[in-house]
């Protein structure tokens, strides 16, 4: 397919990679006031190594919580987000 550049100019590709921007779908972390940040793709939670909001008690994981998306890294945020969890209820 071919793809058309702003100034004109035309290449012909056989494959194009878009990163689109993404977005929260649900409010409830702006609700609850948690801090984000500015990633590539879009903002996201910000959060500490066990995935601590900066609101205390409340965690975040995944792709709401990571710069970029990645299947293998939101299940390992998942598990430290429930360690931190259980690290703050004994506490």
């Amino acid at each position: 397919a071919d793809v058309v550049l702003q100034d004109g100019r035309v290449l012909a590709m056989d494959g194009l990679f878009a990163q689109p921007r993404t977005h929260m779908a649900s409010p409830v972390a702006q609700q609850l006031g948690c801090a984000f940040e500015d990633g590539p793709m879009g903002s996201f939670i910000q959060v500490d190594m066990v995935q601590t909001t900066s609101v205390p008690n409340v965690f975040a994981c995944g792709d709401a919580a990571r710069a970029a998306g990645n299947v293998a890294l939101a299940v390992a945020d998942g598990v430290m987000a429930g360690f931190g969890a259980h690290r703050a209820s004994m506490g």
